[in-house]
């Protein structure tokens, strides 16, 4: 009778592990690895929109990295006015390399800075520089580092959550009173971070902790596991933030204060020098073989992000569609976890950064 039974309920337990596995596997997927939007990035034939930077001045920060510069050229060459070429590096080279490659005599105005993301007042000492400019159109926020063992910023951060979120975070607040369109621009000023897919797998290690500081909570600084996840929690950190930046500076324009686009662009992925040592690695060398595309394209799509129109704003820009965000920033805890971001970024800025208080009591209506 047992064996009999048995043949009985094994094909039910058998159809209810393939129904349960069907429901769940694209539900996972869909938390962890977006592979429709890698698959339809890497396939993607992408073209800069916008005809022409005519008048406008745009700012690089990452400018001497595989996709800044890139960037940099394909902007340079659709008549901006002024490009500032910003990076850790010396951008000579750059700037040499796109005046070489422009034929005639209407070349850009190339401005080359340098910027420690490592220091809060390297970020400052960019800022105040910025002040030169007579307008600025487009902010393209390209820097960023893939730390591979956990490093201290001189700020007392793990070296990914300081360079690909605090200084991001910081240089972009210091900058929002500095967008201003020049005159031959109609439309209002866009600001744009870097995103990656790299957010969706980080979500597993995103948890919120019941008491104590969020950031201080996922900055790391034992070797592992945990730090090859730094760069998409980093990430996911930015995002955040540029999400509740552009919901507030959405709610001062209500209050008279001047437009300004805040978006995410994804460029997709590519082996670039940042991310040549996951070749030695299994997992990230098969996901970058499925996913990877030239960087050139990479670069027309944040290009394409930092010149998009304000339907973009507190979006995420991937190529040329928007873009859902994460399914765990979207439920109610992620929410939380945003304002958790917000404040505790906050309280950092003020203690460290003085003159960011101005700037907050704008966004926060106060």
């Amino acid at each position: 009778m047992g064996t009999e039974m048995a043949g009985y309920y094994w094909p039910i337990v058998t159809a209810t592990a393939v129904v349960v596995i069907s429901i769940a596997a694209p539900l996972l997927l869909a938390e962890v690895f977006p592979w429709r939007n890698l698959y339809k990035q890497r396939n993607a034939k992408l073209t800069v929109t916008a005809k022409s930077f005519q008048g406008k001045t745009v700012l690089i920060t990452g400018a001497n990295g595989a996709f800044g510069s890139r960037a940099a050229s394909l902007i340079a060459n659709r008549g901006v006015d002024t490009l500032v070429l910003v990076d850790v590096k010396d951008c000579e080279g750059v700037k040499s390399k796109i005046l070489a490659d422009i034929s005639g005599p209407n070349k850009p105005n190339i401005l080359v800075w340098q910027v420690d993301m490592l220091s809060y007042s390297s970020c400052q000492a960019l800022a105040k520089k910025a002040r030169e400019l007579k307008s600025l159109d487009h902010v393209l926020m390209t820097a960023g580092i893939l730390a591979f063992k956990p490093r201290k910023s001189p700020e007392g951060w793990e070296s990914s959550i300081q360079v690909n979120f605090l200084s991001t975070a910081l240089l972009a607040l210091l900058l929002l009173p500095l967008l201003k369109s020049s005159p031959s621009n109609p439309a209002s000023p866009v600001l744009t971070f870097t995103t990656t897919f790299g957010v969706y797998p980080s979500s597993l290690t995103m948890s919120v902790p019941k008491t104590g500081s969020y950031l201080g909570h996922l900055n790391n600084t034992k070797d592992g596991m945990i730090q090859a996840h730094q760069y998409g929690r980093s990430k996911a950190l930015l995002l955040y933030f540029a999400r509740e930046l552009a919901n507030r500076i959405s709610r001062a324009q209500e209050r008279g204060i001047q437009k300004v686009t805040v978006n995410s662009a994804d460029p997709g992925s590519a082996w670039t020098p940042l991310t040549n040592p996951n070749q030695a690695k299994l997992i990230p060398r098969l996901i970058m073989d499925f996913s990877a595309r030239d960087p050139m394209t990479c670069a027309t799509a944040l290009v394409n992000g930092v010149s998009a129109t304000e339907n973009t704003h507190g979006k995420i820009v991937i190529d040329y569609d928007l873009s859902p965000y994460p399914p765990f920033m979207e439920r109610k805890s992620g929410r939380a976890a945003q304002q958790r971001v917000w404040q505790e970024t906050k309280a950092e800025f003020k203690k460290k950064v003085p003159e960011v208080e101005a700037i907050y009591r704008i966004l926060d209506g106060e």
